[in-house]
This record gives structure tokens, C-alpha cells and sequence, in this order.
């Protein structure tokens, strides 16, 4: 039976502890039939230490066993050993490889650094290893009856370890592990640079103006104005609402300098040493080689799709600059005014306000964080068929960071549980990602152990006394996106870890397809209250909203998309120019020929690109390639109604369950009932000429 989006708020699960909760249609879950994993996240450096060299030493046992096992030949005592191995290492070091991205302990990030550098060296020996890969070869081709999870996994890793050098000769092997090691080495440096930053900037009380009362109290005074830490979580607020130039002129040199000039030269040598490896393996470029494990393998095919989307979007990019360049001239009464890169995000505010009416921080008074988040994933209950239960005695790493349980509605199975961990602090990495810390497996035994996520928002503000949180419909988009990545980690019924996620060019489809959602009036009315009536957004609002989404989101703006396109060159072109590259220069080139307003010569933004050096590298089009699919999918929720339960289970069974274990296009065809189409994809580019 349907029910209206709004009905959902009056469920009372969200707040009911863990002992006793009840969906409106669901039988009572009790604590004796959850049994969730327990993590300890106390640990100090030197627990950490101990305890990662004694899970590795003991992986390193069970790796050389299996090199010396006579009988393995078949799936089970190769290909499922080898998993096994993985993933029992992967469940004893959860805390000590995750603490890095979440503890406030900065001797404990660099601890759990170490510890993930250690992993990282051990899986780099292990997958190089050419005895384990030719016993991976002979087991694939002796096992003829493997059932689709089963096929998938002897694939996957007989890739794994044909790209981590183990067909190599001996001497080309060990250079390919030894810079393996040093390229892992390389991108966690860099991203522990850019979450150590502490760049920042001293204002004047009269520099303050224009900036949010909630985010002026949120920062540190001095006797002639205030501190403005230069990070994620202050970007958007600053630079949309600081009615001084030169305020906003400071403090965007400041973030395009972040963790430079170190990290400019681990990207430099990072991009050296990938292209090394690329031709050890016999592929010309880094890009060539992690394109071949993807759907469309040809460089040329997407550096085509890249230009191709720059040439049609160019027009309608170069309106908008027109228009802003027009906007501050009026403003500033300087009819030669030129529109600078600290100016774009001001005047599509002031744009935003005078031709839509629509002014954010009165959008933010619907959006209290603590209402949204509970009214969000009420949503997704609802549409996904399982119920949440808030832990009431949950371990966790800081005060404020909740744990939610996980059950099937229909059947009551425990399925895992999630963290929540959403407000900034120092030490914690920027913007927002939800990580599958302990992944859906199963065990040798053939029993499940209960998955972990934990998604982490770095750009909320960090709450102040007597005041709540509010967030900009942006954030409530970024949490329904992230949340997505939570709910296909947790959902998924693939029975090996290394299946649980989706492949790169799909990765961020599913959460794609979900933002379209936070653009729906009933949705929208579902998970707002403003934060002194509890009322929801009014229609007038609603629609004034919508009809300002072309001003600034990527599916129908062309200079928010050509901003995503000018990325993803970037990264292609790091990565297809050989081994000596001027990051700097070819950052400003690619500028040029994309938004020329968008880079101010002298600083260095690839220096905290952090997805350059987090997996995204030669793949940073993925999240523009991906839309593809993410877009068809959605035509199914408007089809069938965006809080159809019928419409989210199929999406659930068919798209989230499967995970890796298929090939997206066919999860598509499986959810859709047809093959996949780019037709709405373009249809929303249309508008954004």
C-alpha cells in the first residue's frame, strides 16, 4: 500500500533504542536478534602497531600455507582461500586502517596510517605473487560448474593479479611491487596532508559582511575581527555570502595553496611512478591501464566524451559568465569589472536571490540538521523495505557520532549496522564519503558476519551551544548521495567482499540517480521543518527552488558542468602526458580552454584534489559517465511513483543486491526491463546550453 512521504515523519523508529522498535507494518525487532560487530576504537598508536603487525604477520602465515598446499587446484582451497585471507585481515584491522580518516588523536591518525601503508605493502607482495596466480589460473579453468558469485570472484581475482604484476618476469615483478609500495605511500601521504591543513585566514569585523550570523558565531574572534579556518566546510559559506572582495580573494588563495607545495610534488612523483607501472604492464599510459578493466577501455573514446560535452556546453557556460560578469559590474559600478574566481560563487548567490528569490539561508531555516537526517532516512526505510534502530549504548570514536542497527522490515533479519559521524572537526577529512569499514561477507562456515558503514561529512558546521545545525538543500542533496553508498554497501547480497562494491564507472551511479530526489515538492515537504514553526517548506518556496536548480546543478547548468569537466580533463590529461608532468601548467591550460575565470595563476588546487590520489585517479570522469546510467534509472522512479516501495525493492534486489557480481549494464537492464539509454542523461543537458 503507498502512503504519502510525509506520513513517514510520525514513525517513532528513529529514536526508539535498539531494545524495542517498531515500523508501521514491521514486527518488533528485539536486541536478542541482532548480534552486531563490535569495534574497538580506542585504540592507541601503539595498539595499533602492535595489533597490525600481528594480523599481517599472521596473513603472511596463512599466504605461505597455501603456497605450500599440495591440493590446491580447485575454487574452494584457492580462490575462496585467497578471499579468506583478505578479508580475515580486513576484520582485524578495521579500526586500525579507519582511524586515520576519523580519530581526533592526530598520533593516532598517523598510527593508523602506518597501518594502512603495512596492508597496502602486504596486498602488494601477495597479488604479485606468481605461484598463488598460476594456482588461480589452473583453479578457474578446473572449476567449470561456479555459479555467478563464484565466476566473479575467480575473475576478479585472476585480474587482480595479473594487474599487480604476478605474470611478470622476476626483475620486472619486484619493480612493480616496490613501486606499488611507494605509490601507496605517496597518495596516503597526500591525503593525511590535506586532512592535517590548517590553513586560514584573519578578517575584519567589516570583511564579515554579508557572511550567515550562524557562521560568523561559529568563528574564533580576534580584537579586530575573526579566524576563518580554510577548509570544506567553510568554502561555500564564505565565498557564496563574503560581500568583500578581497576577503573572498584571500581566502580562495588560501584554499588553492592548501597542502602545497609538498603535495604538488607527491602528485608529481605519483603520476611518475603510475606511469612507470603502466608500462611495466605494457600499456602506454596510466590511463590506458585503468581504463581496461572498465566499460569503455579507449582513453580516446572518453577524453572524446569529455571535449565533445565541453564543445556543447561552452555556450551556455559562457552566458552564465556574461550574466555574473553583468551582475558585479552593477554592483561594484565598474562597467569594466572582470568576474574573478572568488566571484563566481557570490554573485549566483546575489543571482540566485534577485532572479529566483531565492535566498539560501532562508532555505536553510527548513533544513535543522538533526530533523532532516531523521526525516531522510525515514525515506529511505520506507522505499528500501528495512528499518533502522539508533544503538543506544553505541561505541564510538567522538561524542555525537550516532550508530543505527539495520533490519529486513518484512522478515526481521539483522542485516548490519551504520555510523553516522556528520559534523566538521579537526583532523577529519574534507567533504563527505561513507566507507563499507567491515563489508557483507561470508564466512568459511557459509554464515554471515554483520557488515559496518560509517559515513563521514566533514562541511556541516560543527554545532554552536543553544543553536541547531542548518544545512543548504546542497548538503541535504550531498547526505541523500552519500546515504545511497550506504544503503547498496549494507544491502548487498553478494557473498564475498571483494564483490560488494560496484565497478568504477558505476560506483557513483545509484547515488547519482537518488539526488534527484532532494528536487521532488514531495520529498522536499517530507524532510523539511523550519527550525522555529516545524513547518514544512511552503509550495511557493518548493517551487521557487526547483525552478532555480539550473542555476547552479550540473544536470541542466553548463557552467557547473563544464566545472565537472574541467576536472576530469585534468585528470586525464595527468595521466595520459607521460612521466614528467607540470601539474601546475596543465591545471591553468586546461582552464583556459574550459572556465577561464576559475583559476587564479600563483596557486596550486591539484595540491588538495584529494581525488587524484584516493582511487579517482584516471577516473574522475566516472562521476560525469556515470550520470548515463544514473539518470535512465531514475526514469523508473518517475514512472512509478518516487515513494513507491514496489519501485525500491526492485531497485533493491535488482541494482543494490547484486552488487559486483554482475555487469552493470545488465543490473540496469534487470532493473529497467529494457537496455539502458543516454536519452535522459542528454535531455537534461539540453537546458544547461
Amino acid at each position: 500500500m503507498r502512503s504519502p512521504l510525509s506520513a513517514l515523519l510520525a514513525f517513532a523508529l528513529l529514536a526508539a533504542p535498539l531494545q524495542s522498535v517498531r515500523a508501521a507494518d514491521a514486527p518488533t525487532t528485539t536486541v536478542d536478534a541482532i548480534h552486531p560487530t563490535i569495534v574497538d576504537w580506542s585504540l592507541t598508536p601503539d595498539q595499533i602497531k602492535t595489533t597490525c603487525a600481528a594480523a599481517i604477520a599472521k596473513a603472511r602465515g596463512a599466504e605461505r600455507a597455501l603456497g605450500l598446499r599440495r591440493d590446491a587446484s580447485t575454487f574452494d582451497t584457492v580462490t575462496f582461500a585467497i578471499e579468506n585471507i583478505g578479508s580475515d585481515l580486513g576484520d582485524a584491522l578495521v579500526a586500525q586502517t579507519f582511524l586515520s580518516e576519523i580519530s581526533p588523536d592526530e598520533k593516532v591518525r598517523a598510527a593508523s596510517e602506518a597501518c594502512s601503508n603495512d596492508v597496502s605493502a602486504f596486498g602488494a607482495d601477495e597479488t604479485a605473487d606468481p605461484l598463488l596466480y598460476k594456482r588461480l589460473v589452473a583453479a578457474d579453468r578446473a572449476s567449470t560448474h561456479l555459479d555467478p558469485a563464484d565466476r566473479a570472484l575467480s575473475k576478479l581475482w585472476i585480474q587482480n593479479f595479473s594487474r599487480s604484476g604476478a605474470g611478470l618476469e622476476p626483475t620486472q615483478r619486484a619493480e612493480f611491487v616496490r613501486l606499488s609500495k611507494e605509490l601507496n605511500d605517496l597518495e596516503l601521504r597526500f591525503v593525511q596532508n590535506v586532512q592535517n591543513d590548517t590553513s586560514a585566514i584573519a578578517i575584519t569585523k567589516a570583511q564579515a559582511a554579508g557572511l550567515p550570523d550562524d557562521f560568523v558565531a561559529s568563528l574564533k574572534t580576534t580584537p579586530t575581527g575573526y579566524i576563518v579556518r580554510v577548509s570544506d566546510s567553510t568554502i561555500s559559506p564564505f565565498l557564496d555570502n563574503a560581500s568583500d572582495e578581497s576577503a573572498r580573494r584571500a581566502y580562495l588563495i588560501a584554499f588553492d595553496n592548501m597542502a602545497s607545495p609538498a603535495n604538488v610534488k607527491l602528485l608529481e612523483r605519483a603520476i611518475a611512478v603510475r606511469d612507470r607501472l603502466a608500462h611495466l604492464m605494457g600499456f602506454p599510459t596510466w590511463a590506458a591501464y585503468q581504463l581496461d578493466v572498465r566499460v569503455d577501455r579507449s582513453p580516446a573514446h572518453i577524453m572524446k566524451f569529455l571535449n565533445d560535452l565541453n564543445t556543447e556546453l561552452q555556450p551556455g557556460a559562457r552566458k552564465t559568465v556574461a550574466e555574473l560578469t553583468a551582475l558585479k559590474a552593477t554592483a561594484t559600478h565598474d562597467p569594466h569589472a572582470k568576474l574573478q574566481a572568488w566571484d563566481t560563487g557570490y554573485y549566483r548567490n546575489q543571482e540566485s536571490k534577485a532572479k529566483y528569490s531565492v535566498d539560501p539561508e532562508e532555505i536553510k531555516q527548513y533544513f535543522p540538521a538533526e530533523h532532516t537526517v531523521d526525516a531522510v532516512l525515514a525515506i529511505y526505510q520506507h522505499l528500501l523495505g528495512v528499518t533502522f534502530a539508533r544503538v543506544t549504548d553505541a561505541v564510538v570514536w567522538v561524542p555525537g557520532v550516532t550508530e543505527y542497527a539495520v533490519t529486513d522490515t518484512a522478515s526481521g533479519k539483522f542485516l548490519g549496522t551504520f555510523f553516522l559521524d556528520l559534523y566538521a572537526r579537526d583532523g577529519k577529512p574534507g567533504g563527505a564519503f561513507n566507507a563499507a569499514v567491515l563489508p557483507v561477507r561470508r564466512l568459511p562456515d557459509g554464515s554471515y558476519r554483520p557488515p559496518i558503514c560509517v559515513m563521514v561529512v566533514s562541511d556541516w558546521p560543527a554545532a554552536v551551544p543553544g543553536k541547531p545545525v542548518l544545512l543548504t538543500h546542497g548538503d541535504v542533496t550531498t547526505f541523500f548521495h552519500e546515504f545511497g553508498h550506504n544503503m547498496a554497501a549494507l544491502l548487498t547480497t553478494a557473498p564475498y567482499e571483494s564483490l560488494t562494491q560496484f565497478q568504477q564507472d558505476f560506483v557513483e551511479a545509484p547515488s547519482q540517480m537518488l539526488e534527484n530526489f532532494t528536487w521532488d515538492p514531495q520529498t522536499l515537504r517530507a524532510i523539511s521543518s523550519n527550525v522555529t514553526t516545524g513547518q514544512p517548506l511552503p509550495d511557493a518556496l518548493i517551487d521557487k527552488l526547483i525552478a532555480a536548480r539550473c542555476a547552479s546543478d550540473r544536470l541542466c547548468n553548463a557552467y557547473s558542468a563544464v566545472g565537472q569537466l574541467d576536472y576530469s580533463i585534468v585528470d586525464m590529461r595527468y595521466h595520459m602526458s607521460g612521466p614528467h608532468v607540470d601539474t601546475t601548467a596543465v591545471w591553468a591550460a586546461v582552464a583556459r580552454e574550459t572556465l577561464p575565470d576559475s583559476y587564479v595563476p600563483g596557486t596550486h588546487p591539484q595540491a588538495a584534489f584529494s581525488h587524484l590520489m584516493d582511487g579517482y585517479d584516471a577516473g574522475y570522469y566516472t562521476y560525469l559517465w556515470s550520470l548515463v546510467y544514473a539518470q535512465d534509472m531514475f526514469t523508473a522512479f518517475q514512472k512509478g511513483g518516487l515513494d513507491n516501495p514496489a519501485v525500491g525493492m526492485r531497485y533493491r534486489e535488482t541494482i543494490l543486491a547484486p552488487a559486483r557480481t554482475l555487469d552493470p549494464t545488465v543490473e540496469v537492464k534487470n532493473f529497467l526491463g529494457r537496455p539502458m539509454s543516454p536519452d535522459a542523461f542528454y535531455d537534461g543537458f539540453k537546458n544547461a546550453k
